[in-house]
C-alpha cells in the first residue's frame, strides 16, 4: 500500500520528526511514504502552515531520507496547497521552482475562514449546509480551472462534522468528477474521516463508486499528523476500492504518474 498523505511538524499542527513517520511507515509495510504538508497564502491559514520560505529545507530533507531509506521504503515528496483564486500566480511559482513528486490542491477556506476546525461558524453548526456547499462547490469548480496540481485531496470535505449534503449540493459534487474527469486528474481517497464525526473517508463510498464509472485515477492517504497514524484504517480503504472496481492505485514520481496495485 502506499500512503501519499502524510504531514510534518513544519505545519505546527503534527508532531514528530520526519524520519520517525518514514520509520513508521517502513514498520506497517508500506511501499511509498509521500510527505504533503500543508502551504496556505491565506491569512487564516498561516499558523497551520509552512511558510513558502520553509519549502525548501522541506524538500531537501526528505530527499535526504529518500536516500537513506532507499532500501526499505520508496520516500517522496509534494505540496498540499490549498486553493486561493488571488495567490495563484505565487503557487505555481512555487510549484514551478522545486523538484516535487506531486501537488495536491483542497480547499478549507470560504470567505476568508477556515470552515473545517471546530473553532468556525461551520464546526460550531451555526450556520446551514444550504449556505456551505454552493460555496464549497463553486470554489472547486473555479480550483478546475487551473492545472497546475495532480490530485484532488479529500474532495467532500465539509461533511467532516456529519453535516451532509443536500440532493443539489450532492449533484454538485458529481458534476465536479465529470470536469475532474476532463482536466485528467486524480481524486484522494483520505482515510482521516473515520476519526471525524461524519464517520467515513472522504470522498464517500457513492462518489468513490462513480470515481471508478468514470475511469478517475484514485491515490490513497492517511492525513497523518502523527507518526503512529501513517497508513491509518487502509484496510478499510482497500475494502472501498475493491468495492467500487479499482484494481490499481496511483502514485507520483515527479509528476509524473505511476501504476501501483492494489494489495
Amino acid at each position: 500500500m502506499i500512503d501519499y498523505h502524510v504531514h510534518t511538524s513544519l505545519c505546527n499542527h503534527a508532531t514528530g520528526t520526519m524520519e520517525q513517520y518514514v520509520r513508521a511507515a517502513v514498520a506497517k509495510g508500506i511501499a511509498t511514504l509521500c510527505f504533503l504538508d500543508h502551504l496556505t497564502f491565506q491569512e487564516g491559514g498561516r499558523t497551520n502552515a509552512m511558510f513558502p520560505r520553509e519549502v525548501p529545507m522541506y524538500v531537501n530533507a526528505a530527499r535526504r531520507l529518500e536516500r537513506q531509506y532507499r532500501d526499505q521504503i520508496s520516500v517522496r515528496v509534494g505540496l498540499e496547497i490549498d486553493f486561493s483564486p488571488r495567490h495563484v500566480d505565487r503557487c505555481i511559482e512555487i510549484v514551478n521552482t522545486f523538484d516535487l513528486d506531486v501537488v495536491g490542491s483542497s480547499v478549507h477556506f470560504l470567505d476568508g475562514e477556515d470552515v473545517v476546525t471546530r473553532r468556525s461558524a461551520w464546526g460550531r453548526g451555526e450556520i446551514s449546509a444550504d449556505e456551505v456547499y454552493p460555496k464549497y462547490l463553486g470554489i472547486l469548480e473555479s480550483m478546475l480551472d487551473y492545472d497546475y496540481f495532480d490530485v484532488i485531496c479529500h474532495l467532500d470535505l465539509p461533511k467532516k462534522y456529519n453535516q451532509r449534503p443536500s440532493p443539489s449540493a450532492a449533484q454538485g459534487f458529481l458534476d465536479v468528477l465529470e470536469k475532474i474527469r476532463e482536466r485528467d486528474l486524480a481524486v484522494e481517497l483520505n482515510t482521516s474521516g473515520f476519526h471525524y464525526p461524519v464517520k467515513e473517508a472522504f470522498p464517500s463510498p457513492e462518489l468513490l463508486d462513480r470515481c471508478a464509472q468514470l475511469q478517475i485515477p484514485v491515490v490513497v492517504g492517511s492525513d497523518a499528523h502523527t507518526p503512529e497514524t501513517v497508513g491509518r484504517d487502509f484496510d478499510r480503504a482497500q475494502d472501498l476500492l475493491t468495492v467500487a472496481g479499482y484494481r490499481h492505485l496511483t502514485g507520483f514520481s515527479h509528476r509524473q504518474r505511476e501504476i501501483v496495485p492494489l494489495q
